[in-house]
């Protein structure tokens, strides 16, 4: 059983998870509307856009437009963004040690 689990919704209708080293992104916004993505894999750009940031998820080396997904991040929900990528790059960390062992 995973216990390296974390929810966030982001501007009502972006839903991420992170389950172990996978990360789900579930949303209306872009077909097929749910995504995998393993935490080694996963990019996160951000640009900070007056008080809100600008945000690009996607898969390492893919600029395949649906597999970049750009959103927004309102002010009030940075702290919890900022919490979940910062536990998805211990996933992805955790993943490269096991890995090498």
């Amino acid at each position: 059983m995973t216990t390296n689990r974390h929810r966030v919704r982001i501007d009502g209708d972006i839903l991420l998870t992170l389950d172990g080293d996978i990360v789900t992104i579930a949303t209306p916004r872009f077909a097929p509307g749910i995504f995998f993505v393993h935490a080694e894999l996963l990019e996160v750009h951000v640009v900070p856009k007056g008080e809100d940031w600008k945000v690009r998820l996607q898969t390492t080396g893919v600029s395949i437009p649906f597999q970049v997904l750009p959103f927004r991040v309102p002010a009030a929900q940075i702290p919890a963004f900022s919490a979940f990528v910062e536990r998805a790059k211990e996933a992805r960390e955790r993943s490269l040690r096991d890995e090498a062992s």
